[in-house]
């Protein structure tokens, strides 16, 4: 029995050196999975009604953050899940995209930047069948090794079930800070908090625009019905982060809406947790270890 004990303590032993080697071969996130989904910077948004302007966060209050740029111009937001892989809006795609983190302004100006080219971009297969906004939602896959995660570039956690109405949440991003100017971008990342709307009308049109759109069960509604907070142009693909449970948590992407902060028009957000099984097969199709 005891020359068994020593057998079997050798055998997990050598099996677990191996697949540490493997998960440092195939680029395997180097961090735990309770550092997901929280800030090294000692700071909270203030949650009260204010303008769509948000508030300026410090370096490191977004680790999760991601810019998708083409060239040096903004294109959309986009939330970190493993060293390799994005989630962002499946109407973002674009040719010749890469994808910054830890950064906060103009491009370049960070000391924390890093920036990766775009290697795949897939969009939802179901993405617009349903209507212009529906399944807007694509999985980004960076170059090898993929971001080098620390205090400032972290992956979000990803959730499993959505969140109630009523929870706070914050959405970030450059989007315009003006609903008059939808095109002029902030010159910083901005975070605004609000709580998710219980309003939701599945199966009803109620925006028009670029045609009627249904909400669906697959999205979320956030913002605040009286208008005057709101995601806005330049913020799509940007993470809608939620706290449950002391854990702030990856709900829901940045996808449409009527105009910016209009009353009885929050924004729409396409719902995480309704995609998390395609997620993962996406992510073992591509040969990509995760861990969320």
């Amino acid at each position: 029995m005891q020359l068994l004990s020593a057998c079997t303590f050798a055998c997990l032993l050598s099996i677990n050196t191996a697949y540490s080697e493997r998960r440092e071969r195939s680029g395997f996130p180097k961090f735990p999975l309770n550092t997901c989904g929280s800030r090294v910077v000692h700071w909270k948004p203030q949650r009260s009604p204010r303008i769509i302007g948000g508030q300026e966060p410090p370096l490191g209050a977004v680790p999760w953050q991601v810019e998708l740029r083409l060239g040096d111009n903004h294109q959309c937001g986009g939330a970190l899940i493993s060293r390799r892989l994005i989630l962002s809006a499946a109407h973002c795609y674009s040719e010749g995209l890469t994808a910054a983190v830890g950064t906060h302004g103009a491009p370049g100006v960070s000391p924390h930047e890093q920036v990766l080219k775009v290697e795949k971009f897939i969009s939802h297969p179901d993405f617009r069948k349903l209507g212009p906004y529906s399944h807007d939602l694509a999985l980004v896959l960076v170059s090898a090794p993929g971001f080098k995660m620390n205090d400032m570039v972290k992956p979000a956690c990803f959730s499993e079930e959505s969140a109630s109405p009523g929870t706070w949440c914050e959405v970030s991003g450059w989007g315009a800070t003006d609903p008059k100017i939808a095109d002029r971008l902030s010159p910083v990342l901005k975070l605004q908090p609000f709580q998710l709307s219980p309003w939701r009308s599945a199966g009803r049109r109620v925006y028009t625009g670029e045609g009627n759109s249904t909400i669906l069960d697959s999205m979320l509604c956030a913002g605040h019905l009286k208008g005057g907070i709101d995601a806005c142009g330049g913020d799509s693909g940007g993470p809608l982060i939620c706290e449950r449970d002391g854990r702030l948590e990856l709900t829901g992407i940045v996808s449409w809406g009527d105009g910016c902060a209009k009353k009885n028009r929050p924004g729409i957000y396409t719902r995480v947790s309704s995609f998390a099984p395609w997620i993962r097969e996406s992510a073992i199709e591509l040969g990509v270890d995760y861990e969320f």
